[in-house]
């Protein structure tokens, strides 16, 4: 090939790597066309690599998704059959993993399951010719770094091959041979922080598939290989910060996986090795600030986990434990005044944890604390005056802890220290509208004292904070904050008018709150928590004008509130695990509508989750958690047509899930979650057919389930759940057999249920003059 020919084709090359980064893609595909015409002519295969990779990612900008697989499937079986021929070519590696990475990228367009499965059929062939190559080339030459950085970008590109096509099965093995291909890597280059760091995003990565796969095994045994590659490299040389920070951060994931998935022993057990940790560091450092503070951080995080597992005394020993370590910094350097701002923090969510768990005395020590070193702070930098209204802010938090307590005349002495230090803050800087928003939250906070006694003062105060919100969105519109603050205001004048019954007064300022609502949400559109301020805005104003009797109008408010989740749920460019969150919650919001026999409200979420969740089965009927959310949620939409007394609409909506749940019945008939779901399905129907008066069918029904509930009982005598499931089916039966008159059989299973109830109730540590309807 002559040169003339060479230097033509990489004069192209570039002006086409060019135009495709500039979204140039027409004319970077014409110019590409030419470079393969020019290749083929002179018989070389040396640009064609390049020159498809850049083909491909035209057409993918162009949206020609399946033309860009076939240029990317090209590059790939060529670079193959050079890697393999010479693996050492630094090019041929590069081409190999990009192949895959930009095959994987272009299936993600095209969101096909079938498509994924279909290509990763045709290229699996590869995957193992490109471990044994790599694996020799590395052992062949052991000293060269970048040989083993390629290989762990190309089994990360397999990995997701695989995810992909949602073949899960071999992500433990893949990621197992990256983290033992990170091992000789540290040997040859410890010092290179991006190692540390992309190690790292695999582990978190990995952690999270397997919490959503419930894979503890798998993490619990990666987590371990990669503590002790961290632990080595320390062994080594003591003193290397990366490692240290990064086994320490391991160890918090490490926790936090354990906690999410609920082995809770486990969390304390890594959390302990953590400190144990920090420990020895701090005899070798002794006084160490940054070790002792993350030794606070750590028994903070113990605290919490265990006043959530309501285990008291432990949380309360953790607590005193990070309170003491903090105590012990608070003044250990007070000259330095971003570590007291760092400490200040500690305090805070110290406090903030404690006052959730009401452990008032311990919460105000904490805040205490707190105005201490802001005070200090101050002292030393009197110019710094966002200490002077952290202080205020302080004595707010302090007031509101007597409030949880109940003692609100010294909540209102805290309040007014806050209000007057707000009021001092605003005469040194009249011009800083953020201390009259400090204003308005404490004139907030005392009126609220008074709403319930004297509602005429409280109203006194929430006038002045209004006056003080109207002013300040007026002289800074854009400011999120204030509008914030003004809504709050307005939701207390709504709550005193409702409270009274002035129901004309509440829908105005409700209605004043849902516009104010709406431009937040337009205004952020990706911000989930102004689209739910803004729902629930929506639907306060519904129940006011049902208050009013204005049904319709009120239902036009419930079909706006659910629009707003709609859209959020329907929007391709949200993240699916932020979907799936606000999925689930609605769902709670709607069970408990129904509980509150708010119909209306809770027919209009159910319609939003029940579509979404239909839309997901639709497009992977066999992903579980798919079918599952589909068969919950038809249930509860039996549930609510059945508390309208729709008995014929409930019906086929129950039975509808029939389909479903044989399939998998079926295909797993020792599965007990399967069988309990279907005792849940049969006693809905049954209790239907009962109150339609349909007796008969409503006994074949629970007939079904009778058998399913001996078999799960006794394979699982001491479940609570399904304890509590056979109970409410026998109760439900014996309440139809009543209505039968059949007096004989039906106290046979009311004797069955009490039994059950009874052991549920001790096992649970309840009450037993509970209501069994409260359990159900």
């Amino acid at each position: 090939m002559s040169q003339q020919v060479i230097d033509t084709i990489n004069r192209t090359l570039e002006t086409s790597l060019a135009q495709v980064n500039k979204g140039k893609n027409k004319k970077a595909l014409q110019n590409l066309e030419k470079v393969e015409r020019l290749s083929k002519k002179a018989k070389t295969l040396e640009y064609m690599c390049p020159t498809l990779m850049l083909k491909g990612r035209a057409l993918l900008a162009e949206q020609r998704n399946e033309e860009a697989l076939g240029e990317f499937q090209k590059m790939l079986e060529l670079s193959m059959s050079r890697f393999l021929e010479d693996p050492e070519e630094p090019n041929n590696r590069y081409y190999v993993y990009n192949s895959f990475g930009f095959t994987i990228k272009t299936l993600t367009e095209i969101d096909s399951i079938s498509k994924s499965e279909e290509f990763f059929y045709k290229n699996k062939k590869y995957f193992n010719k490109i471990f044994s190559t790599y694996e020799e080339l590395i052992a062949r030459v052991p000293d060269k770094p970048e040989y083993i950085e390629d290989y762990i970008k190309t089994i990360e590109n397999i990995m997701t091959y695989y995810q992909t096509a949602q073949k899960f099965e071999a992500g433990p093995k893949l990621i197992e041979k990256i983290v033992q291909n990170f091992e000789e890597l540290f040997k040859l280059v410890s010092g290179n922080q991006e190692l540390f760091e992309n190690l790292e995003t695999v582990i978190r990565e990995f952690t999270h598939y397997c919490f959503v796969s419930e894979k503890f095994e798998d993490a619990n045994r990666v987590l371990g290989q990669v503590e002790e590659i961290y632990k080595a490299i320390l062994k080594e040389k003591p003193d290397h910060t990366i490692a240290f920070e990064k086994l320490l951060s391991l160890y918090k994931t490490a926790a936090y996986f354990y906690e999410r998935l609920g082995y809770i022993e486990k969390t304390e057990e890594t959390s302990l090795r953590a400190l144990d940790f920090l420990n020895e560091n701090l005899r070798k450092i002794p006084g160490d600030i940054s070790s002792i503070q993350k030794q606070a951080e750590i028994y903070q995080d113990l605290c919490s986990i265990f006043y959530d597992e309501a285990e008291t005394e432990k949380a309360t020993q953790y607590a005193e434990k990070a309170f003491e370590l903090l105590k012990e910094l608070a003044f250990e350097n007070p000259e330095d005044l971003e570590l007291q701002y760092e400490i200040s923090d500690n305090f805070s969510e110290l406090g903030e944890l404690l006052g959730r768990a009401e452990d008032i005395e311990r919460a105000k020590e904490c805040r205490m604390q707190e105005i201490q070193i802001y005070r200090n702070i101050h002292e030393r930098d009197p110019e710094d005056l966002i200490s002077a209204a952290n202080i205020a802010a302080t004595l707010g938090q302090i007031g509101h802890l007597y409030v949880e307590k109940g003692e609100t005349e010294t909540a209102k002495r805290y309040y007014e220290q806050g209000l007057e230090a707000y009021e001092k803050l605003l005469k040194a800087d009249p011009e800083d509208l953020d201390n009259e928003i400090g204003i308005s939250s404490f004139l907030n906070y005392i009126g609220e004292l008074y709403a319930g006694s004297e509602p005429e003062t409280a109203l006194e105060y929430y006038k002045k904070a209004l006056e003080i919100d109207e002013k300040t969105v007026e002289l800074a519109p854009e400011s999120t904050d204030y509008r914030e603050e003004l809504i709050y205001t307005l939701k207390n004048f709504k709550l005193l008018a409702a409270t009274q019954k002035q129901y004309e007064k509440a829908i105005m300022y409700s209605e004043r709150i849902t516009e104010l609502s709406l431009q937040l949400a337009s205004e952020s559109p990706e911000n989930l928590d102004y689209k739910r301020e803004l729902a629930f805005s929506y639907n306060e104003l519904g129940l006011l004008l049902e208050n009013i009797e204005k049904p319709e109008l009120a239902k036009q408010q419930y079909s706006k509130s659910a629009n707003v989740f709609r859209s959020f749920l329907q929007d391709e460019s949200k993240k699916a695990f932020m979907k799936n969150l606000l999925a689930v919650t609605l769902n709670k919001q709607a069970n408990k509508f129904l509980r509150e026999k708010k119909q209306g409200l809770a027919k209009e979420y159910l319609a939003v989750v029940r579509d979404y969740y239909e839309n997901l089965y639709e497009k992977d009927p066999e992903k579980e958690e798919n079918w599952i959310s589909v068969c919950e949620t038809r249930l509860l939409t039996g549930e609510l047509y059945k508390s309208l007394g729709n008995y014929d609409v409930a019906i086929p909506i129950y039975e509808s899930v029939f389909p479903i749940l044989n399939e998998h019945i079926k295909s797993d008939p020792e599965n007990l979650d399967f069988q309990a779901m279907m005792v849940i399905l049969q006693t809905k129907i049954g209790t239907t057919y009962h109150l339609a008066g349909e007796y008969e069918k409503s006994k074949e029904a629970f007939e079904k389930i009778l058998a399913i509930n001996a078999i799960i009982l006794e394979k699982e005598p001491e479940d609570f759940l399904y304890m509590s499931e056979v109970a409410v089916t026998y109760s439900k039966y014996t309440d139809l057999l009543t209505s039968m008159g059949n007096e004989e059989e039906a106290k046979k299973y009311a004797v069955k249920a009490d039994e059950i109830m009874k052991k549920f109730l001790k096992k649970q540590g309840i009450d037993e003059s509970v209501k069994k309807e409260n359990l159900e």
